[in-house]
């Protein structure tokens, strides 16, 4: 395993620290943000520093190159390839179903007098800019990858 790895997790760990430390000293609205924002530093930080520490610590040098080899062998599997290809398109089909139902509703509480007009106006907005960015991703990425390939 790569130095540079150590180090990546070492400063993810560092950036988690200063997160935390902003949010104990500083008194802003935004203590809660920096409490998640350490916590989503120091988790994977902490998990990559394991891992390097585990594979450069192993009983035979290369039992890391067979980890590695067992781990492309699962990524070019061609049954899992098409199953995961499978999930992102069923993934992307439920983000759109759940834009489309969640403006509409919006649009109901909105008409219902439960959600401020303001409000409700600019969440189907959002949900709507949402929608459009992600069927236009989806087909900007096709195009794409049909060039590629």
């Amino acid at each position: 395993m790569k130095k540079r790895e150590l180090w990546f997790g070492l400063g993810m760990i560092a950036g988690g620290t200063l997160f935390l430390l902003a949010a104990l000293l500083l008194d802003t609205p935004l203590d809660s943000l920096f409490c998640g924002f350490f916590g989503a530093f120091v988790g994977p930080g902490a998990v990559q520093v394991y891992r390097y520490v585990k594979w450069t610590k192993l009983e035979t040098p290369d039992s890391y190159q067979r980890h590695l080899e067992e781990e492309q062998i699962e990524l070019r599997d061609e049954r899992k390839e098409m199953l995961r290809n499978k999930s992102g398109r069923i993934a992307y089909n439920l983000g759109l179903l759940a834009a489309a139902v969640s403006m509409t509703v919006f649009s109901v509480l909105e008409k219902l007098g439960v959600v401020e007009e303001a409000a409700g106006r600019l969440m189907i907005l959002f949900l709507a800019g949402y929608m459009l960015f992600q069927i236009l991703a989806g087909w900007a990425l096709y195009r794409m990858l049909d060039r590629r390939y």
